[in-house]
């Protein structure tokens, strides 16, 4: 057999490889449906052979945690920016109720209304929430709208992984633009190693639900080879992937770099600032946020709890071992 062809059926069955194993991805995020990062990330799950319905907010709501429209009857305005791209947002005129502060079509809004309504009839795999414009460890996952709409997925009976893409605070507190430059610039290599973390879990899954009849355990395993609809939170660095000091798995802490707190000035007037971190115990230096300013990827197994047994992280260092940035 030739070179050339050898070559040519290796390509083949590396095709069929990813077409067997290819997904039905409903992805969103919370930065806005037209959103670099969510870019970056349909871009790299379509070039890995997955069929990729976007559905994200109609406008940035970071930082709008797990909120949604909770009035009967509210209507939402979904409108399609290409075929299989949509934006979730507030109809025309929309002004929220007197005395009344309202949510609407938020991060949540868009999983509702992909799983609800534009996938009903075809329920997606797997759902991913990012790529996200800064990290989402620590206390910040609690205030996430990527992590939210993650979890929104898992609380409905659909697996989860959120994906995020870390800002270097020191660079951006000296010079803004260059920091976000920084961030930006690593969205790529984030969507890419979500990718391969997404290939790896589903051909660990799938080789598992083979086992299925002889070991009942693998019959409750999801798309990822996890539990349940257990899923993953996924933090990288914004560093080229030569820089990237290799990848952890780490849990949720509750210390980090970006603390905002309230306080008063002397005007009277209460603002809203960024703190200094505190020294991290040892405890929390085992933790997410601080793993990651160490450069590393970080791994999260989160549940609709946010964090997950210990068993199931265990089961996702097993099946994910070998992932490189």
């Amino acid at each position: 057999m030739n070179k050339f062809l050898a070559g040519a059926i290796a390509m083949a069955s590396l095709g069929l490889s990813m077409q067997a194993n290819a997904l039905n991805i409903l992805l969103t995020n919370d930065d806005g449906c037209r959103a670099p990062g969510i870019d970056a990330m349909y871009r790299a799950l379509t070039a890995a052979g997955h069929k990729v319905t976007l559905v994200g907010p109609l406008n940035d709501s970071s930082g709008i945690s797990a909120a949604s429209v909770v009035v009967p009857g509210q209507a939402l305005a979904v409108t399609e920016l290409a075929p299989g791209k949509f934006c979730v947002g507030p109809p025309d005129g929309y002004s929220a109720p007197a005395g009344k502060t309202s949510a609407i079509g938020t991060p949540v809004d868009a999983v509702n209304v992909g799983l609800d309504v534009i996938l009903k009839d075809n329920p997606p795999d797997l759902v991913v929430s990012g790529s996200n414009f800064g990290e989402n460890v620590g206390p910040l996952t609690q205030m996430s709208g990527t992590l939210n709409a993650a979890l929104r997925a898992m609380f409905k009976g659909i697996p989860a992984v959120a994906v995020s893409t870390a800002i270097d605070m020191d660079l951006i507190v000296r010079d803004q633009q260059a920091g976000f430059r920084k961030t930006l610039g690593a969205m790529d290599d984030t969507a890419r190693f979500a990718v391969k973390v997404i290939e790896q879990a589903s051909l660990a899954g799938a080789e598992a639900r083979k086992a299925c009849v002889s070991n009942k355990h693998a019959c409750e395993l999801n798309v990822l080879g996890l539990p349940g609809v257990n899923g993953l939170n996924l933090n990288y660095p914004p560093l080229p992937p030569s820089e990237v000091n290799g990848v952890v798995f780490a849990p949720i802490g509750n210390w980090d770099r970006v603390n905002f707190t309230s306080q008063r000035g002397a005007d009277g007037v209460v603002h809203v600032n960024l703190s200094a971190p505190s020294t991290p115990t040892a405890t929390q230096q085992q933790a997410d946020a601080y793993q990651l300013w160490q450069g590393h990827a970080v791994i999260t197994v989160i549940d609709g709890n946010m964090s997950a047994p210990q068993a199931v992280q265990d089961q996702a260092k097993k099946i994910l071992k070998s992932i490189k940035p």
